[in-house]
Protein backbone atom coordinates (compact mmCIF):
# COMPACT_ATOMS: atom_id res chain seq x y z
CA UNK A 1 0.00 0.00 0.00
CA UNK A 2 1.53 3.24 -0.96
CA UNK A 3 2.46 6.00 2.14
CA UNK A 4 1.77 9.48 0.64
CA UNK A 5 1.26 11.50 3.70
CA UNK A 6 2.28 11.59 7.76
CA UNK A 7 -1.27 12.03 9.36
CA UNK A 8 -4.35 10.96 10.15
CA UNK A 9 -7.26 12.33 7.31
CA UNK A 10 -9.68 10.09 7.18
CA UNK A 11 -13.33 11.78 7.97
CA UNK A 12 -15.46 11.05 10.89
CA UNK A 13 -18.61 11.64 8.98
CA UNK A 14 -18.09 11.17 5.41
CA UNK A 15 -17.59 7.84 3.59
CA UNK A 16 -13.77 6.90 3.12
CA UNK A 17 -12.91 3.07 2.14
CA UNK A 18 -11.28 0.92 4.89
CA UNK A 19 -8.49 1.25 2.38
CA UNK A 20 -7.69 1.56 -1.17
CA UNK A 21 -8.92 4.34 -4.08
CA UNK A 22 -12.45 5.52 -4.44
CA UNK A 23 -14.01 8.10 -7.17
CA UNK A 24 -17.34 8.32 -8.60
CA UNK A 25 -20.38 7.35 -6.32
CA UNK A 26 -22.39 4.66 -8.08
CA UNK A 27 -25.43 2.68 -7.80
CA UNK A 28 -26.97 4.81 -5.16
CA UNK A 29 -30.02 3.12 -4.08
CA UNK A 30 -32.61 3.42 -0.57
CA UNK A 31 -34.49 1.21 0.47
CA UNK A 32 -36.75 0.20 3.79
CA UNK A 33 -34.59 2.65 5.59
CA UNK A 34 -31.27 2.03 4.36
CA UNK A 35 -28.99 3.83 1.89
CA UNK A 36 -26.73 1.79 -0.41
CA UNK A 37 -23.74 3.67 -1.74
CA UNK A 38 -21.72 2.47 -4.08
CA UNK A 39 -18.25 4.16 -5.47
CA UNK A 40 -15.36 3.13 -7.89
CA UNK A 41 -12.89 1.38 -6.30
CA UNK A 42 -9.33 -0.03 -6.36
CA UNK A 43 -8.78 -2.36 -2.99
CA UNK A 44 -5.02 -3.08 -3.39
CA UNK A 45 -3.36 0.48 -3.31
CA UNK A 46 -4.69 4.32 -2.60
CA UNK A 47 -4.23 5.07 -6.10
CA UNK A 48 -5.98 4.59 -9.18
CA UNK A 49 -6.50 0.42 -10.50
CA UNK A 50 -8.47 -1.62 -12.36
CA UNK A 51 -11.95 -0.43 -11.26
CA UNK A 52 -14.22 -2.61 -8.63
CA UNK A 53 -17.54 -1.22 -6.95
CA UNK A 54 -17.10 -1.24 -3.07
CA UNK A 55 -20.53 -1.44 -1.03
CA UNK A 56 -21.07 0.56 1.79
CA UNK A 57 -24.80 0.96 3.94
CA UNK A 58 -26.00 4.13 6.32
CA UNK A 59 -29.29 4.57 8.05
CA UNK A 60 -28.33 7.89 8.51
CA UNK A 61 -26.02 8.50 5.93
CA UNK A 62 -23.68 9.68 8.23
CA UNK A 63 -22.57 6.09 9.61
CA UNK A 64 -21.90 3.98 7.32
CA UNK A 65 -20.85 0.17 7.38
CA UNK A 66 -18.68 -1.64 5.11
CA UNK A 67 -20.20 -4.37 2.80
CA UNK A 68 -17.96 -5.25 0.74
CA UNK A 69 -16.94 -5.28 -2.85
CA UNK A 70 -20.03 -5.72 -4.93
CA UNK A 71 -18.45 -5.97 -8.58
CA UNK A 72 -14.91 -7.12 -9.77
CA UNK A 73 -13.36 -6.28 -13.32
CA UNK A 74 -14.79 -8.78 -15.72
CA UNK A 75 -11.65 -11.01 -17.60
CA UNK A 76 -13.60 -10.85 -21.00
CA UNK A 77 -15.33 -7.18 -20.95
CA UNK A 78 -13.11 -5.04 -18.68
CA UNK A 79 -13.38 -2.80 -15.75
CA UNK A 80 -16.48 -2.31 -13.74
CA UNK A 81 -16.78 1.55 -14.45
CA UNK A 82 -19.71 3.80 -13.07
CA UNK A 83 -23.38 3.56 -13.32
CA UNK A 84 -26.64 3.07 -10.83
CA UNK A 85 -29.00 0.88 -9.49
CA UNK A 86 -33.00 0.36 -9.03
CA UNK A 87 -34.64 -2.11 -7.24
CA UNK A 88 -36.59 -4.06 -9.65
CA UNK A 89 -40.48 -3.57 -8.81
CA UNK A 90 -42.40 -6.78 -10.06
CA UNK A 91 -38.76 -8.40 -10.92
CA UNK A 92 -39.25 -7.10 -14.99
CA UNK A 93 -35.71 -8.81 -15.24
CA UNK A 94 -36.77 -12.59 -14.12
CA UNK A 95 -33.58 -12.01 -12.15
CA UNK A 96 -35.01 -12.44 -8.68
CA UNK A 97 -35.59 -15.60 -6.81
CA UNK A 98 -38.72 -14.78 -4.83
CA UNK A 99 -37.64 -11.36 -4.01
CA UNK A 100 -37.70 -7.85 -6.40
CA UNK A 101 -33.87 -7.97 -7.22
CA UNK A 102 -31.68 -5.16 -6.70
CA UNK A 103 -30.16 -4.51 -10.52
CA UNK A 104 -26.62 -2.75 -10.78
CA UNK A 105 -26.42 -1.32 -14.64
CA UNK A 106 -22.75 -0.18 -15.08
CA UNK A 107 -19.77 0.31 -17.80
CA UNK A 108 -17.72 -2.78 -18.64
CA UNK A 109 -14.35 -0.90 -19.70
CA UNK A 110 -12.50 -2.71 -22.04
CA UNK A 111 -11.69 -2.20 -25.19
CA UNK A 112 -15.07 -0.60 -25.89
CA UNK A 113 -17.07 0.55 -23.47
CA UNK A 114 -20.27 -1.23 -23.28
CA UNK A 115 -23.14 -1.47 -20.65
CA UNK A 116 -23.64 -4.32 -18.04
CA UNK A 117 -26.43 -5.14 -15.09
CA UNK A 118 -25.73 -7.38 -11.83
CA UNK A 119 -28.64 -8.26 -9.77
CA UNK A 120 -28.58 -9.47 -6.48
CA UNK A 121 -31.31 -10.98 -3.89
CA UNK A 122 -29.98 -10.64 -0.86
CA UNK A 123 -28.28 -6.93 -1.27
CA UNK A 124 -25.09 -7.94 -0.72
CA UNK A 125 -23.90 -10.48 -2.77
CA UNK A 126 -24.17 -9.72 -6.78
CA UNK A 127 -23.62 -11.75 -9.88
CA UNK A 128 -22.50 -10.41 -13.49
CA UNK A 129 -25.86 -11.13 -15.92
CA UNK A 130 -24.79 -13.83 -18.09
CA UNK A 131 -26.05 -12.68 -21.18
CA UNK A 132 -23.53 -9.23 -20.81
CA UNK A 133 -23.43 -6.67 -22.23
CA UNK A 134 -26.92 -5.77 -22.12
CA UNK A 135 -26.05 -2.33 -24.82
CA UNK A 136 -23.19 -3.24 -26.69
CA UNK A 137 -21.07 -0.68 -28.37
CA UNK A 138 -18.03 -0.88 -31.17
CA UNK A 139 -18.43 2.13 -32.15
CA UNK A 140 -18.63 5.28 -29.59
CA UNK A 141 -15.02 5.90 -27.68
CA UNK A 142 -16.58 7.29 -24.72
CA UNK A 143 -20.32 5.33 -24.20
CA UNK A 144 -20.54 4.96 -20.03
CA UNK A 145 -21.79 5.73 -16.93
CA UNK A 146 -25.84 4.45 -17.48
CA UNK A 147 -28.10 6.51 -14.53
CA UNK A 148 -31.28 4.01 -14.96
CA UNK A 149 -34.74 4.50 -13.14
CA UNK A 150 -37.98 4.20 -13.85
CA UNK A 151 -39.99 6.36 -16.28
CA UNK A 152 -43.67 6.60 -14.71
CA UNK A 153 -44.33 8.63 -18.18
CA UNK A 154 -44.04 5.83 -20.25
CA UNK A 155 -44.25 2.74 -17.80
CA UNK A 156 -40.91 1.18 -18.81
CA UNK A 157 -37.19 2.13 -17.37
CA UNK A 158 -35.02 4.64 -18.45
CA UNK A 159 -31.16 4.59 -18.67
CA UNK A 160 -28.79 7.96 -19.45
CA UNK A 161 -25.53 7.39 -21.07
CA UNK A 162 -22.77 9.41 -21.84
CA UNK A 163 -21.70 8.91 -25.16
CA UNK A 164 -18.83 11.87 -25.45
CA UNK A 165 -20.39 15.27 -26.58
CA UNK A 166 -24.14 14.19 -25.77
CA UNK A 167 -26.22 12.11 -23.74
CA UNK A 168 -28.25 9.09 -25.19
CA UNK A 169 -31.76 8.08 -23.70
CA UNK A 170 -32.88 4.44 -23.86
CA UNK A 171 -35.76 2.20 -22.69
CA UNK A 172 -36.68 -1.37 -21.33
CA UNK A 173 -39.42 -3.10 -20.13
CA UNK A 174 -37.04 -5.39 -18.36
CA UNK A 175 -33.56 -3.73 -17.50
CA UNK A 176 -32.20 -6.34 -20.35
CA UNK A 177 -33.35 -5.39 -24.14
CA UNK A 178 -32.89 -1.82 -24.50
CA UNK A 179 -34.42 0.79 -27.53
CA UNK A 180 -32.75 4.16 -28.07
CA UNK A 181 -35.46 6.96 -27.59
CA UNK A 182 -33.55 10.76 -27.86
CA UNK A 183 -30.52 12.61 -27.48
CA UNK A 184 -29.47 15.77 -25.65
CA UNK A 185 -26.70 18.00 -25.36
CA UNK A 186 -24.51 18.96 -28.32
CA UNK A 187 -26.37 22.50 -28.15
CA UNK A 188 -26.57 22.75 -24.65
CA UNK A 189 -23.12 22.21 -23.17
CA UNK A 190 -21.85 25.75 -22.76
CA UNK A 191 -18.63 24.36 -21.53
CA UNK A 192 -17.56 21.71 -23.79
CA UNK A 193 -15.37 18.93 -22.31
CA UNK A 194 -16.72 15.17 -22.09
CA UNK A 195 -20.03 14.16 -20.39
CA UNK A 196 -19.90 11.98 -17.90
CA UNK A 197 -21.99 10.60 -15.12
CA UNK A 198 -25.48 11.81 -16.16
CA UNK A 199 -28.39 12.00 -13.55
CA UNK A 200 -31.88 13.10 -14.20
CA UNK A 201 -35.38 14.01 -11.74
CA UNK A 202 -38.19 15.59 -11.20
CA UNK A 203 -38.58 18.41 -8.47
CA UNK A 204 -41.39 20.34 -7.59
CA UNK A 205 -40.70 24.33 -8.20
CA UNK A 206 -41.78 27.02 -6.00
CA UNK A 207 -44.99 27.54 -8.39
CA UNK A 208 -46.02 23.97 -7.95
CA UNK A 209 -45.00 23.14 -11.11
CA UNK A 210 -42.70 20.06 -12.04
CA UNK A 211 -39.41 20.65 -13.48
CA UNK A 212 -36.69 18.31 -14.59
CA UNK A 213 -33.13 18.45 -13.09
CA UNK A 214 -30.36 17.23 -15.59
CA UNK A 215 -27.25 17.02 -13.88
CA UNK A 216 -23.99 16.29 -16.08
CA UNK A 217 -20.12 16.10 -15.08
CA UNK A 218 -17.84 17.32 -17.38
CA UNK A 219 -14.00 16.68 -18.01
CA UNK A 220 -12.78 19.74 -19.20
CA UNK A 221 -10.28 21.57 -20.28
CA UNK A 222 -8.80 25.25 -19.12
CA UNK A 223 -9.84 27.67 -17.40
CA UNK A 224 -12.56 26.13 -16.10
CA UNK A 225 -10.24 23.44 -14.51
CA UNK A 226 -10.25 19.80 -15.18
CA UNK A 227 -13.79 18.42 -13.65
CA UNK A 228 -16.57 20.53 -13.05
CA UNK A 229 -20.20 19.47 -12.64
CA UNK A 230 -23.28 21.24 -14.50
CA UNK A 231 -27.36 21.11 -14.11
CA UNK A 232 -30.19 21.97 -16.87
CA UNK A 233 -33.58 22.60 -15.94
CA UNK A 234 -36.61 21.86 -18.19
CA UNK A 235 -39.01 18.88 -19.46
CA UNK A 236 -38.66 15.02 -19.57
CA UNK A 237 -41.78 13.51 -22.39
CA UNK A 238 -40.36 10.43 -21.59
CA UNK A 239 -38.27 9.88 -24.69
CA UNK A 240 -35.54 13.00 -24.10
CA UNK A 241 -34.77 15.60 -21.93
CA UNK A 242 -35.56 19.65 -23.10
CA UNK A 243 -34.35 22.71 -21.36
CA UNK A 244 -36.87 25.02 -21.19
CA UNK A 245 -35.71 27.61 -18.22
CA UNK A 246 -32.08 28.37 -19.66
CA UNK A 247 -29.64 30.42 -18.06
CA UNK A 248 -27.46 33.06 -19.15
CA UNK A 249 -24.58 31.67 -18.08
CA UNK A 250 -23.51 27.57 -17.11
CA UNK A 251 -25.78 26.73 -14.05
CA UNK A 252 -22.88 25.25 -11.98
CA UNK A 253 -23.62 22.55 -9.23
CA UNK A 254 -20.65 23.76 -6.74
CA UNK A 255 -18.09 26.45 -6.89
CA UNK A 256 -15.54 24.02 -5.36
CA UNK A 257 -13.42 21.32 -7.19
CA UNK A 258 -14.04 18.49 -4.61
CA UNK A 259 -18.09 17.98 -5.59
CA UNK A 260 -17.42 15.85 -8.70
CA UNK A 261 -19.86 12.61 -10.28
CA UNK A 262 -22.43 13.85 -8.17
CA UNK A 263 -25.53 11.96 -8.50
CA UNK A 264 -28.61 11.10 -6.40
CA UNK A 265 -30.47 8.03 -4.86
CA UNK A 266 -33.48 6.13 -6.70
CA UNK A 267 -36.16 5.09 -4.36
CA UNK A 268 -36.11 7.75 -1.84
CA UNK A 269 -39.20 9.94 -1.39
CA UNK A 270 -36.47 12.85 -1.12
CA UNK A 271 -34.03 13.58 -3.79
CA UNK A 272 -30.53 12.87 -1.86
CA UNK A 273 -27.36 12.88 -3.88
CA UNK A 274 -23.94 12.77 -3.12
CA UNK A 275 -20.31 13.10 -4.89
CA UNK A 276 -16.67 12.65 -4.95
CA UNK A 277 -14.79 14.74 -2.85
CA UNK A 278 -11.49 15.23 -5.21
CA UNK A 279 -10.61 16.17 -8.57
CA UNK A 280 -8.78 14.57 -11.21
CA UNK A 281 -6.21 17.15 -11.26
CA UNK A 282 -4.79 16.45 -8.07
CA UNK A 283 -6.49 13.33 -6.76
CA UNK A 284 -3.82 10.81 -7.28
CA UNK A 285 -1.40 12.78 -4.86
CA UNK A 286 -3.57 13.32 -2.27
CA UNK A 287 -1.39 12.45 0.84
CA UNK A 288 -4.12 10.25 2.55
CA UNK A 289 -1.74 7.22 3.57
CA UNK A 290 -4.06 4.08 3.16
CA UNK A 291 -6.98 5.20 1.60
CA UNK A 292 -7.77 7.77 -0.86
CA UNK A 293 -10.80 9.32 -1.65
CA UNK A 294 -13.94 10.05 0.37
CA UNK A 295 -18.11 11.21 -0.58
CA UNK A 296 -19.46 14.83 -0.02
CA UNK A 297 -21.77 14.97 2.92
CA UNK A 298 -25.32 13.90 1.33
CA UNK A 299 -27.59 16.54 0.23
CA UNK A 300 -30.85 17.15 0.06
CA UNK A 301 -31.97 18.70 -3.32
CA UNK A 302 -34.31 21.22 -4.13
CA UNK A 303 -35.56 24.32 -6.28
CA UNK A 304 -35.81 27.54 -4.70
CA UNK A 305 -36.48 31.04 -6.85
CA UNK A 306 -33.65 33.61 -6.59
CA UNK A 307 -32.62 36.96 -7.79
CA UNK A 308 -30.58 34.70 -10.44
CA UNK A 309 -33.73 33.33 -12.04
CA UNK A 310 -35.04 29.46 -10.63
CA UNK A 311 -32.10 27.48 -9.25
CA UNK A 312 -30.97 24.05 -7.08
CA UNK A 313 -30.61 24.53 -3.62
CA UNK A 314 -28.80 21.99 -1.13
CA UNK A 315 -29.20 21.11 2.02
CA UNK A 316 -26.59 18.86 3.62
CA UNK A 317 -27.22 16.00 5.97
CA UNK A 318 -24.53 16.52 9.02
CA UNK A 319 -24.77 15.62 12.46
CA UNK A 320 -26.61 17.95 14.70
CA UNK A 321 -23.67 20.49 16.38
CA UNK A 322 -24.26 22.53 19.29
CA UNK A 323 -23.86 26.33 18.46
CA UNK A 324 -22.69 29.27 20.69
CA UNK A 325 -21.77 32.62 19.95
CA UNK A 326 -17.92 33.65 19.67
CA UNK A 327 -16.24 36.15 21.61
CA UNK A 328 -16.33 39.56 20.34
CA UNK A 329 -12.62 40.84 20.73
CA UNK A 330 -12.99 44.15 23.02
CA UNK A 331 -11.28 47.09 20.34
CA UNK A 332 -8.07 48.36 21.37
CA UNK A 333 -7.31 52.01 22.34
CA UNK A 334 -5.00 52.53 19.54
CA UNK A 335 -6.60 50.91 17.24
CA UNK A 336 -6.27 53.38 13.72
CA UNK A 337 -9.26 53.57 11.30
CA UNK A 338 -9.11 50.12 9.38
CA UNK A 339 -9.71 47.93 12.55
CA UNK A 340 -12.59 45.78 12.03
CA UNK A 341 -14.90 43.97 14.52
CA UNK A 342 -13.41 40.83 15.51
CA UNK A 343 -15.02 37.08 17.12
CA UNK A 344 -12.88 34.29 18.30
CA UNK A 345 -13.92 31.09 19.11
CA UNK A 346 -11.65 27.56 20.01
CA UNK A 347 -12.68 24.70 18.15
CA UNK A 348 -14.01 21.28 19.44
CA UNK A 349 -11.84 19.01 17.58
CA UNK A 350 -11.31 18.48 13.96
CA UNK A 351 -15.36 18.12 13.32
CA UNK A 352 -17.70 20.73 13.42
CA UNK A 353 -19.73 23.67 12.25
CA UNK A 354 -18.98 27.31 12.22
CA UNK A 355 -21.71 29.64 11.12
CA UNK A 356 -21.34 33.14 10.04
CA UNK A 357 -24.11 35.63 10.22
CA UNK A 358 -22.98 38.63 8.30
CA UNK A 359 -24.18 42.48 7.98
CA UNK A 360 -21.66 43.02 4.96
CA UNK A 361 -18.01 41.82 4.04
CA UNK A 362 -16.54 39.54 6.53
CA UNK A 363 -13.46 36.93 6.50
CA UNK A 364 -13.51 33.25 8.14
CA UNK A 365 -10.10 32.17 9.12
CA UNK A 366 -9.62 28.86 10.57
CA UNK A 367 -5.77 28.21 11.70
CA UNK A 368 -4.05 26.27 13.56
CA UNK A 369 -0.61 26.89 15.60
CA UNK A 370 1.80 26.50 12.60
CA UNK A 371 -0.28 29.55 10.97
CA UNK A 372 -2.02 27.63 8.24
CA UNK A 373 -5.36 28.95 7.64
CA UNK A 374 -8.27 28.19 5.49
CA UNK A 375 -10.30 31.57 4.42
CA UNK A 376 -14.21 32.25 3.75
CA UNK A 377 -14.73 35.26 2.57
CA UNK A 378 -17.87 37.47 1.26
CA UNK A 379 -16.59 40.34 -0.71
CA UNK A 380 -17.66 43.96 -1.13
CA UNK A 381 -18.40 42.38 -4.32
CA UNK A 382 -21.01 39.80 -3.12
CA UNK A 383 -19.14 36.74 -3.80
CA UNK A 384 -17.91 33.86 -1.94
CA UNK A 385 -14.59 33.59 -1.61
CA UNK A 386 -13.05 29.99 -0.67
CA UNK A 387 -8.96 30.41 -0.33
CA UNK A 388 -7.28 27.44 0.44
CA UNK A 389 -3.97 28.43 -0.60
CA UNK A 390 -2.33 28.68 2.86
CA UNK A 391 -4.71 26.09 4.16
CA UNK A 392 -2.17 23.16 4.48
CA UNK A 393 0.26 20.76 2.97
CA UNK A 394 -0.13 21.27 -1.02
CA UNK A 395 3.16 20.93 -2.07
CA UNK A 396 1.99 17.33 -3.29
CA UNK A 397 0.54 18.63 -6.38
CA UNK A 398 1.44 21.32 -8.70
CA UNK A 399 -2.24 21.36 -9.66
CA UNK A 400 -3.65 21.71 -6.22
CA UNK A 401 -1.32 24.31 -5.47
CA UNK A 402 -2.23 26.52 -8.46
CA UNK A 403 -4.03 29.75 -7.96
CA UNK A 404 -7.26 28.20 -10.13
CA UNK A 405 -7.55 25.33 -7.54
CA UNK A 406 -6.59 27.10 -4.66
CA UNK A 407 -8.51 30.30 -4.65
CA UNK A 408 -12.77 29.87 -5.80
CA UNK A 409 -15.24 32.31 -6.40
CA UNK A 410 -19.46 32.59 -6.88
CA UNK A 411 -21.41 35.29 -7.10
CA UNK A 412 -24.44 35.14 -4.51
CA UNK A 413 -27.93 34.49 -5.48
CA UNK A 414 -28.86 37.20 -3.18
CA UNK A 415 -28.63 40.67 -1.72
CA UNK A 416 -28.21 41.75 2.04
CA UNK A 417 -26.92 39.95 5.16
CA UNK A 418 -26.21 36.22 4.29
CA UNK A 419 -25.74 33.51 6.47
CA UNK A 420 -23.00 31.40 6.01
CA UNK A 421 -22.48 27.67 7.09
CA UNK A 422 -19.15 26.05 7.38
CA UNK A 423 -19.35 21.81 7.92
CA UNK A 424 -15.60 20.58 8.06
CA UNK A 425 -14.84 16.97 8.74
CA UNK A 426 -10.76 16.69 8.99
CA UNK A 427 -9.94 17.56 5.66
CA UNK A 428 -13.22 18.76 3.81
CA UNK A 429 -15.13 22.13 4.26
CA UNK A 430 -18.39 22.21 2.77
CA UNK A 431 -19.85 25.91 2.40
CA UNK A 432 -23.41 26.89 1.90
CA UNK A 433 -24.64 30.51 1.51
CA UNK A 434 -27.88 32.06 0.43
CA UNK A 435 -29.82 28.89 1.42
CA UNK A 436 -27.79 26.47 -0.17
CA UNK A 437 -27.86 27.84 -3.32
CA UNK A 438 -24.22 28.68 -3.66
CA UNK A 439 -22.23 26.14 -2.45
CA UNK A 440 -18.45 25.24 -2.35
CA UNK A 441 -16.89 21.91 -1.37
CA UNK A 442 -12.93 21.90 -0.68
CA UNK A 443 -10.21 19.47 0.53
CA UNK A 444 -7.67 20.60 2.91
CA UNK A 445 -4.71 18.82 4.18
CA UNK A 446 -3.66 20.97 7.57
CA UNK A 447 -0.58 19.35 8.53
CA UNK A 448 -1.90 19.90 12.61
CA UNK A 449 -5.82 20.42 12.88
CA UNK A 450 -7.08 23.83 13.17
CA UNK A 451 -7.85 25.12 16.61
CA UNK A 452 -9.18 28.56 16.04
CA UNK A 453 -12.10 30.15 14.22
CA UNK A 454 -11.65 34.45 13.77
CA UNK A 455 -14.43 36.39 12.61
CA UNK A 456 -13.22 39.59 10.71
CA UNK A 457 -16.03 42.18 9.70
CA UNK A 458 -19.43 43.24 11.05
CA UNK A 459 -21.47 40.24 12.10
CA UNK A 460 -21.36 37.13 14.18
CA UNK A 461 -19.48 34.14 14.50
CA UNK A 462 -21.07 31.19 16.07
CA UNK A 463 -19.19 27.40 16.62
CA UNK A 464 -19.96 24.17 17.48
Amino acid sequence: MSTKGNRDFRPFRHYAPPAGWINDPNGLVYEDGTWHLFAQHYPHDAVWGPMHWVHATSRDLLTWTDQGIALYPDDKLGMAFSGSGVIDRGNTSGLGDGVDPMVLMYTSHGEYEQQSIAFSNDRVHFTPYQGNPVMPNAEKPDFRDPKVFYNEIKKCWTVIVAAGDHLEFHASDDLIHWRKTGEFGQKANRLGGIYECPDMFPLTAPDGSTVWVLILSLLLPAPYGSSRTQYFLGRFDGDTFEETIPAPYPRILDSGYDNYAAVTFNGADRRVMIGWGSAWSYAFFEPTNEFCGIMTYARELTLVDTEAGLMLAAKPVTPDFDLKEATPVEKPADADRFWQPQAIAELPGELFHARIEAEDNCRLELSNALGEKLVVLLTNEQKLVVDRSKAGQNGFSEMFADGLYSVMTAPRTAHGPAVIDVYFDRMIAEVFMDGGTVVNSSIVFPTEPYTKAKLIGRGKLYVG
